[in-house]
């Protein structure tokens, strides 16, 4: 939800020019501040993001592309390397090659039979089996010794050419290579199939763009992390949607509710709801995402995330009635990463710090009255990074470790409950 001021708003963030009553209302009800997911000026993925704001930055990043198939239900081994792959159409142009439309979003039918199409691939020098994520979206895992140290072929911006998969500067360079050589075959066997797919045949015959290539990216690792009740002390709850947000809740040990409706206010306010509904059965965490400003920011049209912000501060009257009034609750309102909505062909998100509001009867309420970059960033949290998220939600619930307390074997930040 995060923005830059933009000239279509008269110089606002969308934040500024949105009317926000709720969120408004909750800023002046608790600490604001700003906040850098990973550092200031660092663009980041939300899957980064997301990794370090819920507590696991002293683990490695895997990467995005096993979460996702785990996600999707996919049993990973512990040596396992995982490629998305997207379909997508691409052309030649100067004897260089650029995506025309990526990924390619197609009938659900079509998708399962072009999929069923490429996990025929079998590979000399590693084991490997593709797996669909739905639409055009699919994984590749490989092993039997692959490497995650190997570069993409998606350029993600349409005026860059597809680029050769190479191997990394790395501690296993023979890996590597091996590595990028079995993902550019594949790449290559998969356009051959795809070139004379009974779906193109059909799609070539009513005029519409084919379906010619598959672009790689995001090379992950097996991720081997604690569960969120180990590493934090919570029994968690997900409202979320996608298979990224799933595979996190499964990978986390969070209970997934798995809920995605309508528009902006109908998609949160079905989060809100579940969370509630948890949080009353026991739960003592809940973690609510919803990507609808982002999705509103990639438009390239700053007043269409105006309205997605303004539905979503339509549900969060609910948060304001049912959490921020509990005494026993804490609520946490911030964002991933800042998405500019100006049209720029340069920036997908950027490496602005974002606001954030914690409201509880611990907090030091603070004179803010707005929420927005600017007014939050006013706030008595000041500065904060994604790594200081839960290490102040231990504190602000009273379950925040003394500092040289050694009650538990294992090196816990938290306080055990009774």
């Amino acid at each position: 939800m995060a923005d830059r001021s933009q000239r279509a708003l008269g110089g606002k963030t969308p934040l500024q020019a949105a009317d926000l009553p709720n969120l408004d209302a909750l800023a002046a009800m608790g600490a604001c501040g700003h906040m850098y997911p990973l550092s200031p000026g660092t663009c980041p993925s939300s899957d980064q993001a997301l990794w370090r704001i819920l507590g696991y930055g002293d683990f490695p990043f895997p990467g995005r592309a096993s979460i996702e198939a785990i996600g999707a239900g996919v049993d990973l081994g512990a040596d396992d390397v995982v490629v998305r792959v997207n379909l997508a159409s691409t052309m030649i142009d100067s004897g260089a090659k650029y995506v025309q439309i990526a990924p390619a979003y197609l009938p659900d039918e079509q998708a399962a039979d072009i999929f069923t199409s490429l996990s025929a691939y079998s590979s000399g020098r590693f084991e490997t089996g593709l797996h669909h994520l739905g639409g055009p979206f699919m994984v590749l895992a490989l092993s039997g010794g692959a490497s995650v140290d190997v570069t993409d072929s998606d350029p993600l911006f349409y005026r860059l050419p597809v680029a050769p998969i190479m191997p990394l500067e790395g501690e296993s360079p023979d890996a590597a290579s091996a590595t990028a050589r079995e993902l550019t075959e594949f790449t290559a066997w998969a356009e051959h199939v795809l070139a004379s797919h009974p779906v193109n045949k059909k799609r070539e015959a009513e005029g519409m763009t084919v379906i010619n290539d598959v672009l790689l990216k995001w090379p992950s690792s097996t991720p081997a992390v604690p569960t969120f009740r180990r590493a934090w002390g919570f029994d968690a709850v997900a409202a979320v949607s996608g298979v990224f947000y799933a595979g996190l809740s499964h990978l986390f040990g969070m209970e997934l509710r798995e809920i995605g409706r309508g528009n902006a206010a109908l998609d949160l306010s079905g989060k809100l709801e579940a969370a509630a509904g948890a949080l009353l059965e026991g739960r003592d965490f809940a973690f609510i995402h919803t990507k609808a400003a982002d999705e509103a920011s990639h438009t390239g049209k700053p007043a269409k995330k105006v309205k997605a912000l303004e539905e979503l501060d339509e549900a969060l009257g609910l948060a304001l009635e049912w959490f921020a009034s509990d005494p026993d609750l804490l609520t946490v309102i911030t964002a991933d990463h800042a998405s500019p909505s100006g049209g720029s062909e340069d920036v997908i998100h950027s490496g602005e710090s974002v606001p954030v509001i914690l409201v509880g009867s611990n907090v030091r309420v603070d004179p803010v009255e707005r929420f927005d970059e600017v007014s939050c960033a006013a706030g008595s949290l000041g500065q904060i990074s994604g790594a200081d998220v839960m290490p102040l939600v231990l504190n602000f619930t009273d379950r925040a470790r003394f500092g040289t307390s050694r009650i538990t074997p294992g090196d816990i930040n938290y306080r055990p409950c009774e």
